[in-house]
This record gives structure tokens, C-alpha cells and sequence, in this order.
């Protein structure tokens, strides 16, 4: 049998260097090398990891909070906006706060109201310098963390250019997250079927059921648009589109079933005084934190396929250094050496006559 120098590309790793390996593959090894999309996954999970999903995905739950809080400024500095234009509108607010909420507590939520009318263009500033600072950590934080996935340095680049990507990347997050929740939030409340009653369609057999799927259909659609968008729009690199598609598909179901859960966890957890005063940040952090652990899987998933590896181009490795040391010795030398066997062999001859002597 002749002997090859060639290398085997099972154990091959991206910069073409084969590395040590078992020689009798374990169970986990014998399934992938069986089924093709049981070692995609595998791939996927071992990209997940080793970057750092989970903690990528805490840290932008982390800035993903802290840019909520102004994002509401400027929206109750909106609404303080229309509502100052429009007084027969602020009546209306203030007596079906009155009416709904019982005592001193609809005395005070009308006062906040008053105050952030009168306030509205202080609100609106301050919102704005804080929803750029927050929000731009925010989109850093998750193009980050998404670049990583595709094992990209996502801190090249211009620096203005990069702040610009992430400004409308922010934009299109927000108008993108409104759509895909509002579309949940309609199809899980009463509002579908109150159209349903207006339009005449109310005596059809099975429409609410037909009404649910519609609603979950819709919210599929949008959140493979949501999905599609940031898995293509956010790594610093070009994602093949196959790739790019699949993934939005595997994360539009996971985004739904997250949706759906936190829908429902709202909806209870609002029902009581303590879940009222603590549910709402603990659930959105909660679903927040799924929502990125699935987008930054979907990436791991775009970035392992056959396409994605072709295409992905790894930096290069630093250059070896090797150092050449010059070993000098310091022992006796030769001449030194011819002495001392001269001197032992005299001693070794003289010794001997002796002993003939004898």
C-alpha cells in the first residue's frame, strides 16, 4: 500500500491543519458522521459555546432594558404632544382614567398626565439624547454578538460609519419588533373577534378557530421578516441568502412559541398585585433574553452551513517566531583533555612495572 502525506479533511480544521485525533470515533461522532444534519447542529451548538452565546445574549438583555425606558419617554412625549393639540382627546383620557381607576390613585395618574403635557418638550429632548446613547449601545451590543457568531472582528471599520449602520439598524429593529408584537397582541386579545362581529362573520362555524390560525400565520410571516431582517443586516459579512432564509425559518417558529409564552405570562401575571408591581420587567427580560439566545443560534445555524464555511474567510494567524540559540560550551578543552590521558597513562604504566617488580 502506498503511503500518503495528504490530510484528512474529517479532522481537518478551518486553517487546513490536521489535528490529533481518536482513532475509534465515540457515539456522538458516529451520528454525526451519519446523519449530515445531526453534525450541522452539532456545528452550530459548538459555534454557540465557544463564542459565548449565553453571555452575548445576558448582555444585549442587559442594554435591550436599559434602552426600553427612554424609548417609553419619547413615546409618552408623543402622546403629550397630540393630546396638548387635541383637548377634547385629553378629556376623554382623564375620565376614563376616572372612571376605571378607583380614589386617589385616578387623581394621581391624571396629574402625571397634566405633567407630561406640560412637560412634553422637556420629556422629548432628554429622550432623545438618551434613546440615541442607550439605543446605539444597544444595536453595538447585538451586531456584536451576532459578527461573533460568524467569528468576525465586528471593531472594524469606521467608527461613524459603523454608529450610522446602527442608528437605522435601531430603527428598523423597533419598527420590526412593533409589527411582530402587534400583530401577537391583536391575534391573542378580543379585537380580532370584535372585527370579525363587525364585518357580519361572527355566525360562520369554527371562525374563531379560523381566526387564531389566521393570527399565527400572520405572526409566523412577520416574524420570519423580523428574523430575516437582523440574521442578514447584522454580522459585518455577506450571508449567503439559502443559508439566510433557513435560519429566518427555524427562528420564526422559535420567535412565535416565545411570543406566545410571554403573552401568556403577561396576561396572568398581571392579575395580581405582586406580579403587577414585579412581572412586567421580569417577563420582559425573560423573553428578551429567549428572543436573543434564538437569534444568535439562527446566526450560529447560517454561519455552519456548507455555503457559509466556503465562503467565510478567517483572519490570518499571527507569524511564528522561532529563535535559533547558539549552545556554547564551557568544559575543558581538547589540549586539556590530551594532557590529562597522557598523565593517566604514565601513572597506569608506572604502576604496572611496580607490580612486576614484585
Amino acid at each position: 500500500m502506498a503511503a500518503s502525506t495528504k490530510s484528512d479533511e474529517r479532522y481537518t480544521d478551518e486553517y487546513g491543519i490536521e489535528r490529533v485525533n481518536q482513532d475509534e470515533p465515540g457515539f456522538v461522532d458516529k451520528l454525526r458522521m451519519k446523519w449530515g444534519w445531526f453534525d450541522h447542529i452539532m456545528l452550530m451548538q459548538e459555534r454557540y459555546s465557544t463564542h459565548g452565546g449565553n453571555q452575548y445574549s445576558a448582555g444585549i438583555t442587559y442594554f435591550s432594558v436599559l434602552a426600553i425606558f427612554p424609548i417609553l419617554m419619547l413615546v409618552f412625549a408623543g402622546l403629550g404632544f397630540v393630546l396638548a393639540a387635541h383637548p377634547e382627546q385629553l378629556d376623554k383620557v382623564q375620565e376614563y382614567i376616572t372612571s376605571s381607576v378607583e380614589g386617589d390613585m385616578s387623581e394621581m395618574l391624571n396629574q402625571i398626565v397634566e405633567t407630561a403635557i406640560a412637560q412634553r418638550g422637556a420629556v422629548a429632548g432628554l429622550g432623545i439624547l438618551t434613546t440615541l446613547w442607550s439605543g446605539l449601545g444597544w444595536m453595538n451590543n447585538l451586531r456584536y454578538g451576532v459578527s461573533k457568531m460568524w467569528r468576525l472582528d465586528p471593531t472594524d471599520g469606521n467608527f461613524v460609519v459603523k454608529k450610522l449602520l446602527d442608528l437605522l439598524g435601531l430603527v428598523g429593529l423597533l419598527l420590526s419588533f412593533v409589527i411582530a408584537f402587534g400583530i401577537t397582541a391583536v391575534g391573542s386579545s378580543g379585537l380580532t373577534m370584535r372585527f370579525i362581529e363587525m364585518i357580519g362573520l361572527h355566525d360562520v362555524p369554527g371562525i374563531g378557530v379560523i381566526a387564531a390560525l389566521v393570527a399565527i400565520l400572520l405572526g409566523l410571516l412577520a416574524n420570519f421578516l423580523v428574523m430575516l431582517w437582523m440574521i442578514m443586516y447584522l454580522p459585518r459579512t455577506k450571508v449567503p441568502p439559502r443559508s439566510g432564509v433557513k435560519a429566518a425559518m427555524l427562528g420564526a417558529l422559535g420567535f412565535e412559541v416565545v411570543k406566545q409564552l410571554g403573552s401568556l405570562f403577561f396576561s396572568n401575571a398581571l392579575s395580581n398585585p405582586a406580579g403587577a408591581a414585579f412581572g412586567p420587567i421580569i417577563g420582559l427580560m425573560v423573553v428578551l433574553y429567549l428572543v436573543w439566545r434564538i437569534v444568535l443560534y439562527c446566526s450560529a445555524w447560517a454561519a455552519t452551513t456548507e455555503e457559509s464555511l466556503q465562503l467565510t474567510t478567517l483572519p490570518v494567524p499571527e507569524p511564528a517566531v522561532i529563535r535559533v540559540r547558539n549552545d556554547i560550551s564551557q568544559g575543558p578543552g581538547s589540549g586539556t583533555m590530551l594532557g590529562i590521558g597522557a598523565g593517566l597513562g604514565l601513572l597506569a604504566a608506572g604502576v604496572t612495572s611496580l607490580l612486576r617488580r614484585r
